[in-house]
């Protein structure tokens, strides 16, 4: 009679597979650890790096983006970095500029970043930006000197299409407010951009609540607005348009030039964006090293 082998008891059996499930736990916990502190070891380098080539006064925020920063930093290669710093001054009127960066293609050697020897970083592409918020935008309106306004304060941004700085889209018929809105969705990140600007402007007096359509354009690395047309809301004079004579001297008074320095690592300004609030340059560069 051929006797039937025994089984493994159900308790051992199920032991042995806890300890296997906290064993592969335990290793997941520790690699987690260790990628997020090689990532953080990396981003100190490429910071400190950033603050010497920015003159920072502040060590600029980084992220390395992508998973698993062991499975890159074994390769010494990294597909997305980005940083960013803020209230970056420049000049007096200038001062609370937005700085983000993005690097693709980013190599620096793993021996060099864990020995802390790390000299240089090369980037083969680079984006730019830097963004000018509107309180900065209304210090340098401010110093607009003009005999009609007074004072200039509560400026705010918005974006509009350049067809809406052209004319009004309340007096297009249907024919023409379909080809404005064709042509709308045409428009590129170029160097010009549709802008709203409004304020609360003093007039002979009285607050007005004074809009102005116009285009940010980009000319030499700077940003300059021209003021299209202006709508406004007044307690006397209602709402509609100024008198001619107030109309130029509204427009004279929010026309400015915003110069907020050289873009980092070279990258040569492209375009102008309008966003709520914000003002942008942008721009892009190739084969960048940092801190070289």
């Amino acid at each position: 009679m051929t006797e039937t082998p025994s089984r493994p008891a159900p308790r051992k059996r199920r032991k042995a597979v806890r300890r296997l499930v906290i064993t592969f736990v335990v290793l997941l916990g520790l690699l987690v650890v260790a990628d997020f502190a090689a990532a953080a070891v990396f981003e100190y380098q490429v910071s400190k790096r950033a603050r010497e080539q920015f003159s920072l006064s502040d060590d600029p925020s980084v992220k390395v983006g992508g998973f698993s920063f062991l499975a890159q930093a074994v390769s010494g290669e990294y597909g997305h970095v980005m940083i960013d710093a803020k209230g970056v001054p420049v000049e007096d009127t200038l001062r609370d500029l937005e700085v983000h960066i993005e690097l693709r293609d980013v190599q620096a050697p793993l021996g060099d970043l864990v020995s802390g020897s790390l000299q240089e970083v090369k980037v083969r592409e680079v984006e730019g930006q830097v963004k000018v918020k509107a309180s900065d935008v209304n210090r340098a309106v401010a110093q607009n000197e003009s005999a009609a306004i007074r004072s200039i304060t509560n400026l705010t941004i918005d974006p509009v299409s350049e067809q809406d700085v052209a004319t009004n889209p309340d007096d297009r018929t249907a024919a023409e407010q379909e080809a404005a809105e064709r042509a709308a969705e045409q428009e590129i990140e170029d160097t010009t951009a549709g802008a709203r600007i409004c304020a609360t402007v003093d007039v002979g007096g009285e607050e007005t609540e004074l809009c102005a359509f116009g285009i940010i354009s980009l000319v030499d690395a700077k940003m300059t607005f021209t003021p299209g047309r202006l709508e406004l809301r007044n307690s006397v004079l209602g709402s509609g348009e100024l008198p001619p004579v107030l109309d130029t001297a509204a427009k004279q008074a929010l026309t400015f030039t915003l110069d907020p320095g050289e873009l980092p690592f070279t990258v040569t300004p492209t375009a102008v964006t309008v966003d709520s609030g914000v003002l942008s340059v942008k721009g892009t560069a190739s084969d960048v090293v940092l801190g070289g």
